[in-house]
């Protein structure tokens, strides 16, 4: 009923009072995505996603890129504080990113090793736009997309000239700077881009320290073939504070040092379209000396992949990947065990439209060095009805194969795992009430199978073995309503999972509002978040009491240049968080209270 009475406020609110457009709507755009591998309006897709600008980023006070999904249907973070780990959860499973596959351009963002992300080396400074796909889709993306697929896309240069520079500064005296240049000329574009963050943290042993640097280079030979490059540098410092149960004082700290590079050449020809891209992400991490953890590793990867759209409504896609996984853990100047495996894959789907008809089909063979070869289908279909209303359904399959840390390094390390499994079905619908008013709900059926959990050895030593034991069945709806009205717009989501008897960390209610004003330069943005159902053991056990947290931003800007003043927990709201980290760091989080930011903001641009 609470749901019910929210979405008429929204519709008061946006002056959805009758079926006919009104004079003061401003319509949006077609929203095209590359969620499918190729450019398909958002409302084609049978799957769920969900689509963050990056005039969407500039209105929050997001650090990174995934803290600022925080809000979109189906997905909750988990994090220590304002810096440091925002780990995703899609759909009730992340397991510190290492489930949910996060792409650079296309270019996967993960560590070998662990086969997780650190989201932290991943800041907003050079961003066009992030597409969300929530639910698995290894059919087109491959291992690790067993919840989802986040991937961020950074921006070229458009014009002869662009400077942009941001400076903030906050509470706990946290300072942040950005600053990109670029240049467009005829075929050839590069852009620079660097960012810089430190604070002392909300909490004791909580302080952050992180440099970015980004370039995104590229030209344009003809029409028909380019090439394009981008390369990424992180390395950071953080302090992880202690548990809100924890009574002794936290001293543990993290260096990460990350970077990727990429070579895409594209083509489009009459016969067919495609790229072939060339990559390498790369890292080294350390740990405390009370941990000792120092290792390095890298990942080396093709990916060739090939469309086309005949005339009688078929788009058809193939693909090759190849990968080269290799890891190293540094005990002592002599003594440096390392690890590898290779991955190789094809794939490929068709999509067929007939009227009001669109249906997919796809399938990829996966063979693994160390798990083997696993077969991954996917199915979908939407409905087109009087240009207004898309009806969809999907049944995919994900998987995600054995990382190094479960096959080879720790002492419980089994090589006869085989691939975690995901399967997710899925009707949604998307409605559009009048331009610029749109509402798409999807309820989902999700499901896993052999998840790699510690179990004991039936052939001991050790006692205990990795093993392919654990399953989980949950099922959700998602509600997200998108309103743009002059000078209005608005955003509402709410999500609903139900996931059995594993509600550790997982948040059964999630609503989210975000409203915000344009007139004559000055903006205002003020976003609610609501969080309950919320536990931090399984069988609904150690409740979390629930929470409400207000955020708000006022900006004015003018000819390129402004100033801004955020406000993250208005009401000061005294929440944890509860974050899965490894081994006895897993628990709840205390969060900010009230916290101020100040900022100024220049963009410079010479068409």
């Amino acid at each position: 009923m609470k749901f019910l009475l929210l979405l008429m406020l929204v519709f008061a609110s946006t002056g959805a009072t009758g079926s006919q457009p009104d004079s003061s709507v401003m319509v949006l755009d077609e929203i095209v995505v590359t969620a499918e591998r190729v450019r398909h309006p958002i409302r084609d897709i049978a799957a769920s996603v969900s689509l963050v600008t990056a005039k969407d980023i500039g209105r929050t006070n997001a650090r990174t890129a995934t803290d600022e999904l925080s809000s979109l249907p189906g997905v909750f973070i988990q994090k220590t504080g304002q810096f440091g780990r925002t780990d995703l959860d899609i759909r009730g499973i992340g397991d510190r990113g290492t489930k949910i596959l996060v792409l650079v351009d296309g270019r996967p963002e993960k560590m070998s090793l662990f086969g997780c992300t650190v989201t932290h080396t991943l800041p907003v400074n050079n961003i066009e736009r992030i597409e969300v796909v929530r639910g698995p889709l290894s059919v087109l993306y491959g291992s690790d997309a067993m919840s989802g697929v986040v991937n961020i896309v950074t921006r070229r240069a458009k014009e002869p000239l662009e400077v942009s520079a941001r400076f903030d500064y906050g509470s706990f005296n946290t300072r942040h700077g950005r600053f990109s240049a670029g240049t467009r000329q005829d075929g050839f574009h590069v852009l620079f881009s660097a960012d810089k963050a430190m604070s002392d943290g909300h909490l004791d042993n909580s302080q952050y320290n992180g440099n970015d640097i980004s370039l995104r280079a590229g030209y344009d030979m003809s029409p028909a073939f380019g090439l394009d490059f981008t390369g990424k540098y992180f390395t950071g410092i953080k302090h992880e504070p202690k548990k809100a149960t924890d009574t002794v004082s936290a001293t543990g700290w993290n260096q990460y040092n990350r970077g990727g590079l990429d070579l895409t050449a594209t083509g489009n020809t009459p016969l067919v379209k495609g790229f072939l891209k060339l990559y390498r992400t790369f890292g080294e991490h350390q740990f405390d000396p009370t941990d000792g953890w120092h290792s390095q590793d890298h990942t080396d990867g093709a990916l060739l992949h090939l469309h086309r759209r005949f005339e009688f409504g078929n788009l058809s896609q193939l693909g090759f990947e190849l990968k080269n996984l290799a890891a190293t853990r540094i005990k002592s100047d002599t003594d440096k065990p390392s690890w590898g495996r290779k991955e190789g894959a094809v794939f490929l789907q068709t999509e067929q439209t007939l009227g009001l008809v669109t249906a997919n089909a796809g399938a990829r063979l996966n063979w693994d060095e160390v798990s083997g070869t696993s077969f991954c289908p996917k199915a979908g279909v939407v409905f087109h009805f009087l240009k207004k209303t898309n009806l969809r359904a999907s049944v995919n399959k994900g998987f995600r194969s054995p990382s190094m840390n479960y096959t080879f390094v720790f002492p419980p390390a089994n090589q006869d795992l085989k691939p975690e499994i995901s399967w997710n079905y899925e009707m949604g619908i998307n409605q559009q009430i009048i331009p610029g008013l749109n509402i798409d709900v999807a309820g989902f059926i999700f499901q896993g199978e052999n998840l790699i959990e510690t179990g004991t050895n039936p052939e001991p030593p050790p006692l205990y073995q990795f093993q392919n034991k654990g399953s989980f069945s949950f099922k959700g709806i998602e509600t997200g309503i998108i309103a743009r009205l002059k000078p209005l717009h608005s955003r509402l989501s709410y999500s609903w999972l139900d996931p059995g008897v594993h509600t550790s960390g997982r948040p059964g209610s999630k609503l989210d509002i975000t409203i915000g004003v344009d007139l004559s330069g000055l903006n205002t943005d003020i976003s609610f978040q609501h969080i309950s159902d919320y536990y931090a053991e399984d069988n609904s056990k150690s409740p979390i009491p629930s929470y409400s947290v207000v955020n708000g931003r006022v900006g004015y800007s003018r000819a390129g240049s402004g100033f801004f003043l955020s406000v993250d927990n208005i009401l000061r709201a005294d929440y944890d968080v509860f974050t899965d980290l490894p081994g006895n760091a897993a628990g709840l989080y205390k969060m900010p209270g009230r916290s101020f930011t100040v900022g100024v903001e220049v963009d410079l641009k010479q068409p």
